[in-house]
């Protein structure tokens, strides 16, 4: 699927307001593991998300604004990534999490809904039409230089990769949880 910031913007937006719904769902659930689907809770795979997607935010203002501490001219990302961002799809198992986005063994529950709440009103802030393909990077720890509609994607794609490992958590702690886990597209 060709990368469309309007189209990535709204998929955010769905797959955030879907993290909040989970955690209404899933209750107390969220913090048990499950060590045969992962080694992170349900909880942990959602703060996770919570702390990638803050720095996704901060890096498409930065390459909207057009300056920033992280702010490059030029380069590609590395081989293969143009092809894993256009599927919309993170392999599984392929990379750990870089520490700065690590969650803690315990989640405090209050702090992380608040990282949610601070990254949905970042993302109400950004106009999606000022996302636009440019000379302008910010480069991510594993995948290279990336521009701001590959920055959008990688967002979306991160986060429906860590809701898909959490509904697995879940429904292996309890099936009948399965219907309530609704994946937006």
């Amino acid at each position: 699927m060709a990368l469309d910031p309007a189209a990535d913007h709204a998929r955010l937006a769905r797959l955030q307001a879907a993290l909040d719904q989970w955690i209404e769902a899933a209750g107390e659930l969220l913090a048990r593991t499950t060590p045969a689907v992962s080694g992170w809770s349900a909880e942990q795979h959602l703060a996770h998300v919570a702390l990638a997607n803050e720095l996704v935010l901060r890096n498409l203002k930065s390459l909207v604004a057009g300056k920033g501490a992280l702010v490059v001219e030029g380069g590609e990302p590395k081989p293969g990534v143009r092809e894993i961002l256009e599927s919309g799809r993170l392999p599984r198992g392929a990379a750990q999490a870089p520490r700065m986005v690590r969650p803690p063994e315990t989640i405090e529950r209050e702090l992380m809904l608040g990282w949610l709440a601070d990254a949905r009103r970042e993302l109400c802030a950004l106009d999606p039409r000022a996302i636009v393909s440019g000379t302008l990077r910010v480069p991510h720890q594993q995948l290279g230089p990336l521009d701001a509609p590959q920055w959008l994607r990688f967002g979306v794609a991160h986060t429906r990769h860590h809701l898909l490992i959490a509904r697995e958590v879940l429904v292996a702690l309890e099936p009948a949880l399965g219907p309530r886990l609704v994946l937006p597209d």
